[in-house]
């Protein structure tokens, strides 16, 4: 029996596969190109490829890793060169406790790890990972590299670019492969493999700062010589179709790029200060996550609220919270569960942030008069069953928005509001008569963003009898705090994940929203007595339990929270004191 046929067994034997007939067209595709069976088994086999290796890893006597661009120790990987690295796939990637860290995607690289080995004075162990996770790491490597020659490599020929624009190449290939070119470009790429939403690129006084947004944190990346930065600003401005001469005014634009077969969209906006310009540049994956309405819910009860609001056959869904609060994940997640052949989904976007196969996307432009009004009194004449408005922002939105929905159409759309019930007045404050909201809203839901805690390195934690009483949570439950390791560079956090907090319409909400003496209060009373509501808070709390969040990110989430109820309060006391003061009149 060969090493593949006793792996097809294997995964018979361990639950992947179901039976060898399934293995077989594996088996015969693996020996027919001559790779190991593991290899084609995740597409073939429609297996998960984490828990393909992990497997294998078990098999050949090895350790599984889940890996990151963090876990990187630049000084470590220096060590080894860029091109047995490359070609070898095999990459060491720490020193911990004395043993070098050394990771391949295949158990048949021993050799290559053997290699690298012989950089170091410290013994070293070899770990598996998957094909993906290895590709980012070598990404980030060579992305590296190519960053700090592309710096090197224009100081060197700084009297050839001094953002005077007099680049004089003599060709468009000198033009590409230029240093601040190379540079500008492989910070996008870099971008991108360590999962950055932005890029902020920001001069001093006597340098220039780059910092990526991660997990909603900013984190130091690196810095350029004041001498670099106009021509990579001047690149950036190039391909986002900009005025390179206009330093006085901000300018906005886009750049759209292709990584790994993935496009991404740039958003780049420019703001003078006192030292030059500042950029930032927003990135959008224009394919979308992977996110469904199962990965997005965070319990089965959220899971079941979120099928049932979307089962409507019309009316309008409201998503609620401040901006970067991920509500725009949300509604293409909704897209996608309701995206098929029998149904007719229209957009309005502002920008379109991510693209949709089957989906008719529509992005507004006031330069030439398409606004989100104008854009949908068209696309009502399109007859779409389900549409999607970026935001609503104006009495003239709204009101097409709620027409819309009473007239047959599922609508969905965003608020900027502090909860779930204060979606329904911020509509009446807009102008839209109560019984149309009543009539038309399904529901509302708000939600936030908190940090996950690294799975790596999170540590056990018994709530005190203070941090009880303030999650409401019972004295003693184990409960998890952060720590930082190299998977979450030393955060104690990997990733994000969302808050909800879901207001489904009924009878008692319709009768108190339609009646002659609208209360909030009363609407959010009854709405909070509804069977299975879960505020923020509580929903947050929820997480803590779980182990999914920290109780600091808890704290975060309720400051936030209580700052806006805090300035909701005074501005009802300050209403409140008018009232008065006419009344006295």
């Amino acid at each position: 029996m060969d090493t593949n046929e006793y792996l097809a067994e294997q995964f018979v034997q361990q639950g992947l596969l179901h039976s060898m007939d399934d293995a077989k067209s594996i088996l015969q595709a693996a020996d027919k190109k001559g790779v190991p069976f593991f290899e084609l088994a995740p597409a073939l086999g429609n297996l998960e490829s984490a828990e393909v290796y992990a497997l294998v890893a078990r098999l050949f006597n090895m350790r599984y890793v889940t890996v990151s661009v963090y876990n990187l120790d630049a000084i470590v990987v220096q060590k080894v060169p860029v091109s047995l690295i490359k070609e070898g796939r095999v990459i060491p990637i720490s020193i911990e406790k004395g043993v070098v860290n050394i990771i391949v995607d295949s158990p048949y690289k021993m050799a290559e790890a053997r290699i690298v080995g012989t950089f170091f004075e410290e013994p070293y162990e070899v770990s598996l990972t998957t094909p993906a996770m290895l590709d980012s790491l070598i990404n980030n490597v060579t992305g590296r590299e190519r960053r700090i020659k592309a710096a090197q490599d224009f100081n060197k020929e700084n009297a050839k670019i001094e953002g005077k624009g007099n680049h004089n190449y003599r060709s468009l290939d000198d033009y590409v492969n230029a240093p601040s070119v190379q540079f500008a470009d492989t910070l996008l790429e870099e971008a991108v493999a360590q999962k950055a939403s932005d890029i902020h690129i920001e001069p001093l006084e006597s340098s220039v700062r780059v910092r990526f947004r991660i997990d909603g944190i900013l984190v130091h990346h690196c810095e350029i010589t004041a001498s670099l930065y106009p021509a990579v600003i001047a690149r950036y401005k190039i391909m986002a179709n900009l005025d390179i001469a206009e330093r006085r005014l901000p300018q906005d634009g886009k750049i759209s790029k292709v990584f790994d077969g993935k496009s991404y969209d740039f958003r780049i906006s420019t703001l003078p200060n006192i030292y030059g310009e500042n950029l930032v540049i927003r990135i959008f994956n224009t394919l979308g996550s992977e996110t469904s309405i199962h990965t997005l819910a965070n319990t089965p009860e959220e899971e079941v609220k979120f099928l049932e609001m979307l089962k409507a056959p019309h009316g309008i869904i409201v998503l609620t919270g401040p901006t970067g609060s991920g509500k725009t994940t949300t509604l293409y997640t909704f897209l996608k569960e309701l995206n098929n052949p029998g149904v007719n989904i229209q957009t309005v976007e502002d920008p379109v942030e991510n693209q949709m196969a089957g989906i008719n996307q529509l992005q507004v432009n006031t330069k030439t008069g398409l606004t989100f009004g104008n854009a949908l009194r068209s696309i009502l004449r399109q007859d779409p069953n389900i549409i999607m408005i970026g935001e609503i922002r104006d009495e003239e939105t709204a009101h097409i928005a709620v027409q819309a929905a009473i007239t047959g159409h599922l609508v969905l759309s965003t608020v900027h509001t502090n909860d779930a019930v204060t979606a329904i007045t911020r509509l009446i404050d807009m102008g839209v008569e109560p019984y149309l909201v009543a009539d038309s809203l399904v529901g509302s839901i708000s939600q936030r963003l908190v940090r996950k805690l690294c799975p790596d390195c999170k540590k056990e934690h018994k709530l005190t009898k203070e941090e009880a009483i303030f999650t409401g949570l019972k004295e003693g439950t184990k409960i998890y705090q952060p720590t930082g390791c190299s998977k979450c560079n030393f955060t104690g956090y990997l990733g994000r994940t969302a808050v909800f907090e879901m207001m489904i319409m009924d009878d008692k909400i319709r009768e108190s929203i339609d009646s002659k003496h609208f209360s909030f209060d009363e609407t959010r009373n009854i709405a909070e007595h509804q069977p299975g509501f879960v505020s923020l808070r509580e929903a947050g709390a929820q997480l803590v339990a779980q182990g999914v969040t920290s109780i600091e990110e808890f704290d975060h989430l309720i400051n936030i929270m209580d700052i806006d109820e805090k300035l909701e309060a005074n501005k009802k006391e300050h209403e409140q004191k008018e009232e008065t003061e006419k009344q006295k009149d």
